[in-house]
């Protein structure tokens, strides 16, 4: 099922608290630094699926060096591909720009006027002071096509309307839907936060129709990332974001210690594959150097899914992905016998199956201390 963009974020909120035992605490801003992650689910013509957008650097000036990749599903029931790509937004466009170009192919880096994570700090102005903004919508791909953001080129829509590689390119007006900014539940480095994020609402014309704009945007002028979006029919959520902190061992260490339990967004595997990503070893890293501290430790990897796919399909994946960690803990030098691996499937559900999002945070490792 497509998620719908009007959910309310307040009942969504409530979901986690009473899923994780824990209250959402409010956090003001995300730090824009190197090994910023946003992971993202995305519903598009071409199919479901997640992405990663991660600042890989960052320059003194303020420019943004960022890499974006996927698993694309493909349309006919194919193998999934996995695509990279990179872009560049300069510190100017960060602060100035009026164009939110979401969509990018592997050409040129940088497409100057335009951001790229979410809207520019001038837009996050005019809403706070005038309660609406002007913004244009840049989907138009050059080349092969690209990826930001989560929504990707694919095939023409089922009316056969909108001719391959065509997504919403068009100028408006967004406009506040609530006066002041909404509480918005994320995932932050594995804990459960309220972020302050305006709605806006639009209607923007191409080709002479109207195409409705929803948006969720970080108030934030320094880092004013898309936090949901629906462009039309194409729809993108950020479902967890992560960054680097000063002793990440010690806080996983203080999860185990006090609740013999931590939940780990941080491993990623390939599309329905126990392949564990590289961008995991940062985690994988500090859950050896957690056991290596606590010598008497034992540990059981926890492997959860969403519903998608059917009960014996995702018990056997959520297995394979336990055993995986396992094993990449035990070459970390982490002793076989003090590690534990078991696959629940779906059966232990954190949130709800019936958004994008919530499967994304469905999906999950979890490691509990015996």
């Amino acid at each position: 099922m497509k998620p719908a963009l009007t959910a309310h974020v307040l009942q969504l909120a409530l979901l986690f608290v009473a899923n994780t035992a824990v209250s959402a605490t409010t956090l003001t801003a995300i730090p824009v630094i190197q090994g910023l992650t946003l992971v993202r689910a995305a519903s598009e013509r071409q199919g479901d699926y997640e992405s990663t957008l991660t600042v890989d650097g960052l320059d003194s000036d303020g420019a943004l060096h960022l890499n974006a990749s996927a698993d694309l599903p493909d349309p006919a029931g194919g193998k999934a591909k996995a695509v990279t790509f990179n872009r560049d937004v300069s510190a100017a466009d960060r602060k100035h720009a009026r164009t939110y170009k979401y969509l990018f192919s592997n050409g040129a880096q940088e497409y100057p006027g335009t951001t790229a994570m979410g809207v520019s700090a001038d837009v996050i102005k005019d809403l706070r002071v005038a309660g609406k903004a002007s913004i244009t919508l840049d989907g138009q791909l050059g080349g092969l096509a690209g990826l930001l953001g989560g929504l990707l080129d694919a095939v023409p829509d089922a009316d056969g309307k909108r001719p391959i590689g065509s997504y919403l390119s068009a100028s408006g007006v967004i406009h506040l839907v609530e006066a002041t900014p909404v509480a918005y539940p994320m995932i932050v480095n594995d804990a459960v936060v309220s972020l302050s994020a305006w709605h806006v609402k639009g209607e923007f014309v191409e080709g002479g129709a109207a195409v409705p704009i929803e948006w969720y945007l970080l108030d934030d002028p320094d880092n004013a990332m898309t936090l949901r979006c629906a462009f039309g029919k194409d729809r993108m959520e950020t479902i967890r974001i992560s960054f680097p902190v000063e002793s990440p061992v010690q806080s996983l260490q203080t999860a185990l210690a006090k609740d013999h339990r931590a939940v780990v967004y941080g491993i990623y595997f390939d599309f329905n594959s126990a392949t564990i990503k590289p961008q995991s070893a940062a985690v994988l890293r500090t859950i050896a150097a957690v056991m290596k501290k606590n010598p008497d430790w034992v540990l059981t990897v926890e492997g959860h899914t969403d519903n998608i796919g059917g009960d014996a399909a995702n018990q056997d994946l959520s297995s394979r992905r336990a055993a995986a960690v396992r094993t990449a803990l035990v070459l970390l030098d982490v002793p076989a016998l003090r590690l534990l691996a078991s696959g629940f499937g779906s059966s232990v559900p954190r949130d709800t199956n019936t958004t994008l999002a919530g499967r994304g945070r469905n999906r999950r490792v979890e490691l509990t201390r015996q």
